[in-house]
């Protein structure tokens, strides 16, 4: 496959991979394993109230639609013509979760049951997400293609329209998903007709985009991943969040992006909902309040954006940093059903004639559908 490890970093690149996916494997193991077995989230966990666990069945969420807008014209701190254009320039998810797994629970989710059909949070339940998105790349727009001689230095144009299902193991202690991602790249992508759009409705801050002739070529997207999260630490006195930490380690396969992480997630609040497991939402406050930070270390052997489509020659690329960092701050809010959060996320440099960060900001929400 095009885009594999480079010489230089192939010791390095393939041992990391390997090991995080090793990691998943063995952390996934470990969760099929002591699922049944699972009450709470260990030593430091606090037990929820009785009232929590015996709520009736009606009173489970359902469907969890949800909306999620990535952009570096959010950096509100950020004066809007002084705020960047560029890199990872905008992303679109629109997905919905239902707390059911009927077309993969017997086999990956080890038949257990869905997450709406009732019960305490004792073991694993399933659920399923079906989305959409779309996501958009572009080089600097002060810089556009064929303007001076470098100009193959600069990140290609590209952009991605996928389907996905993502299936969700969940538990008091851990949560496990598996992705599959369909989808196309290039023109069918429809990312310069978006772009088009949003710097018409915006022109008085943006610049006009040149160059989308030159973006990464048409081929068929896809990608398999799998995540293991694992609360190590909660504290909810009297049943009421106030902080927890949840590690995660991942990888993913495909012609769109292979690569191998591993991160933590920390938040902090008043009335904190599990950060996962829907049963033991029952019977929480009508209100909650975060903040949250989280890293993580990033092996990327493979990134269409950047390396350019798979099986197409002479397909216009840029030398990729195998190793990229991330981090990020935000805040979220929920009244009721309703939840509103809010990140700004950095990425360190990802090609070695890149800026050495880039950041942009993920606005998000979600609604608590009930039967």
């Amino acid at each position: 496959m095009s885009g594999d490890c480079k010489k230089s970093e192939e010791p390095a690149c393939r041992l990391f991979v390997v090991v995080a996916t090793v990691l998943v494997l063995r952390l996934a193991l470990a969760a099929a394993v002591g699922g049944a077995q699972e009450t709470g989230t260990g030593a430091r966990a606090v037990t929820e109230p009785a009232s929590a666990k015996t709520a009736p069945v009606r009173s489970t969420t359902q469907w969890l639609p949800r909306v999620r807008l990535d952009n570096d014209a959010y950096n509100f701190w950020i004066r809007p013509g002084k705020r960047s254009d560029e890199e990872y320039t905008n992303g679109v998810t629109l997905a919905i979760a239902a707390l059911r797994a009927p077309f993969w629970g017997r086999r990956l989710g080890g038949g257990a049951p869905g997450c709406a059909d009732g019960g305490a949070p004792r073991g694993p339940c399933l659920s399923t997400e079906l989305s959409i998105a779309h996501e958009m790349y572009t080089p600097d727009l002060d810089h556009p293609p064929f303007s001076y001689p470098g100009w193959r230095d600069e990140r290609p144009y590209a952009a991605l329209l996928y389907v996905g299902a993502e299936g969700r193991r969940h538990s008091a202690r851990a949560l496990r998903t598996y992705t599959l991602n369909l989808g196309v790249t290039g023109p069918p992508a429809l990312g310069r007709f978006t772009q088009s759009i949003a710097h018409t409705l915006a022109a008085r801050y943006t610049t006009k985009a040149e160059g989308w002739e030159t973006q990464v070529g048409f081929e068929p997207a896809v990608l398999v991943g799998m995540r293991q999260s694992v609360l190590a630490a909660r504290w909810a006195p009297g049943g009421h969040g106030v902080f927890d930490v949840a590690p995660s380690v991942g990888a993913s396969l495909g012609n769109v992006r292979t690569s191998a992480d591993v991160g933590a997630r920390v938040r902090v609040g008043a009335n904190l909902s599990h950060p996962w497991d829907p049963r033991a939402w029952r019977g929480r406050p009508a209100w909650e309040f975060q903040v949250n930070a989280a890293g993580r270390r990033e092996y990327v052997a493979r990134d269409f954006s950047l390396d350019g489509a798979s099986f197409r020659s002479g397909e216009r690329h840029v030398e990729r940093v195998a190793s990229v960092k991330e981090y990020e701050v935000g805040t979220a809010i929920r009244l009721h059903r309703l939840s509103v959060g809010y990140r700004a996320i950095t990425r360190s440099r990802e090609y070695t004639t890149g800026p050495s960060r880039h950041v942009f900001s993920q606005m998000y929400t979600a609604m608590e559908f009930h039967p």
